[in-house]
């Protein structure tokens, strides 16, 4: 129609879509009811397009008179038909385990799941982390930047944990206890130790490097070179939002202070000597790492460091494993560089005492003897020693001769090195008693056991001894004149308890007489008496 407006034009559009829509509804409808119809007639279904092809006037009969109201036609009699029993569905295959990617996201290599799979905390191997490659790390974080925010959160996390077990001095004594036990029980049986254990100890510690060869950075410094390029290399929020942070954790994880320097440099000095060679078997294992640092830093530098990590006094040696703690091991002890030394002379070594033993390395019991208040060889000889003895297991053998001690002492003093201090139980030891007894007597000897004395506790056979060197001294040290009274007591009545009323003691050669009072300090004086009497 010329005068039809946009508005009847939509509603017979309309009208015209709801008739089709209806017809279609009709048509599933009867569609349904014919398939009914057959089911109870024993039939199989007419399909969809049945009905499409009916004449026009059954459509219209049937929406006319409902099925309900519909006779069934008249039909023979026949028994009713039993429908077979459907066969059972085959059992389900198994599905394959869909994978672990996310539809969508990139693959991500062993290394980048290895690395996200550590955490500060239940999963952190340092070993492991330490022999990871960084580099494929970035290489797949600057395809995603999901991935990129990632490695910045989880190196910065590793970077913290690494700090306190490798500066704390604890932490990293343990952990140097732990490399030498692996060291000392599968480095004799790997043929492959030098190569793996040189990755898996290399910069931990500090940056460690072969002269002229592999060099392995600090793990930190690698850590925070992922940490940064992350950064650098993430999405504007991310870079934003680091900037905004007041957090310093991952700054405050590669800065250390000149003790924590040095400390970090024996450290990895020591682990990678071991990592260099297996254990040699009844033989002394030098530190040539350790050693050459010692040039660089000085020994009472290195011997500091050494004293903090294992617990041990300045002057060495310094235990690194011990039978009481690990029955399967010998003791291992670094025993330093005499002071005599420098150069290429100057060597660390590690060392077993029982192997040092067995060897004689320091032949000392076939010196021969000097001065004339030496014993002669028939008696020197009548005194049973437990096998060669030398400077660091003079303690333990069950007897040693009086010209075993002169060597020992002379030898000691040739080399510019302390004797090594007893045990607790010093007192119960032969060893001792034979010490002390020879250098009340021996004037000679004596000069020559104050120039190798030990330092520290017990101070009662080196205070004894300046005393009737010197004929007087006066403790500096509060504690001191019980150590040397206790020498004095145990010399007299054979008790070290035991303090006379008058503060005179006497024994053999010798009267001592204390002076002074407890709160001003005391005084002794030492005079020779040939009747002195026990």
């Amino acid at each position: 129609m010329a005068n039809e407006t946009d508005a009847d034009r939509i509603q017979h559009e309309k009208d015209r879509r709801r008739a089709e829509e209806r017809l279609r509804i009709e048509r599933e409808h009867h569609r349904r009811l014919h398939d009914v119809e057959l089911l109870r007639r024993g039939g199989t279904h007419s399909g969809s397009d049945s009905l499409d092809r009916a004449p026009a006037e059954a459509r219209v009969k049937t929406e006319s008179e409902p099925v309900r109201d519909q006779e069934p036609p008249a039909r023979a009699f026949a028994p009713p038909v039993t429908p077979a029993p459907a066969p059972a569905p085959p059992e389900p295959k198994p599905r394959a385990a869909p994978s672990t990617r996310p539809i969508g996201r990139p693959v991500q290599s062993e290394t980048v799941r290895s690395f996200l799979a550590l955490d500060p905390a239940e999963q952190f191997d340092i070993q492991a982390l330490n022999q990871l490659p960084f580099a494929p790390l970035l290489h797949e974080g600057a395809k995603n930047p999901e991935l990129l925010e990632q490695l910045a959160t989880r190196s910065e996390a590793l970077m913290e944990r690494v700090k306190r077990e490798v500066d704390d001095p604890l932490s990293a004594g343990a952990l140097l206890r732990e490399f030498a036990l692996l060291w000392y029980r599968r480095s004799p049986e790997d043929p492959g130790w030098a190569e793996a254990a040189q990755d898996r100890w290399g910069g931990i510690f500090a940056e460690s490097k072969v002269s002229g060869g592999k060099l392995h950075p600090w793990l930190n410094m690698r850590l925070w070179a992922v940490h940064q390029q992350s950064i650098r290399e993430g999405t504007v929020r991310q870079r934003v939002r680091r900037g905004l942070s007041r957090s310093h954790l991952a700054e405050s994880s590669v800065s250390r202070t000149a003790a924590q320097q040095i400390q970090a440099e024996v450290a990895q000095a020591f682990a990678d000597d071991l990592a260099a060679r297996p254990r040699p078997a009844d033989a002394s294992f030098p530190l040539v790492r350790l050693s050459e640092l010692a040039v660089r830093r000085q020994v009472a530098t290195v011997n500091e460091a050494l004293a903090v990590l294992f617990n041990s006094s300045e002057t060495g040696p310094f235990v690194v494993l011990h039978p009481n703690r690990y029955p399967d091991c010998e003791e291992l002890q670094i025993r330093p560089p005499s002071g005599g030394t420098s150069g290429a002379a100057l060597a660390f070594t590690l060392v077993t005492p029982k192997a040092l033993r067995r060897s004689g390395s320091r032949p000392s019991a076939s010196g021969s003897s000097e001065g004339g208040d030496t014993p002669s060889s028939s008696s020197a000889g009548s005194e049973e020693e437990d096998g060669p003895v030398d400077f660091s297991t003079i303690w333990d053998a069950k007897a040693v001769s009086a010209a075993t001690w002169r060597s020992v002492l002379e030898e000691s003093r040739r080399e510019k090195r302390r004797l090594e201090a007893p045990p607790k139980d010093y007192r119960t030891r032969l060893p001792y008693s034979t010490l002390r007894e020879l250098l009340l007597r021996d004037g000679e000897l004596r000069k020559v056991f104050l120039g190798a004395k030990w330092r520290g506790r017990p101070a009662g056979l080196p205070l004894l001894v300046a005393l009737l060197q010197k004929g007087a001294i006066a403790p500096e040290v509060a504690t001191d004149h019980e150590y040397l009274e206790a020498e004095l007591g145990e010399l007299s009545q054979g008790d070290p308890q035991f303090v006379p009323e008058g503060g005179t003691w006497k024994f053999p050669g010798w009267t001592v007489v204390r002076e002074g009072t407890h709160r001003e300090g005391f005084r002794y004086r030492a005079t020779p008496d040939p009747t002195g009497a026990t």
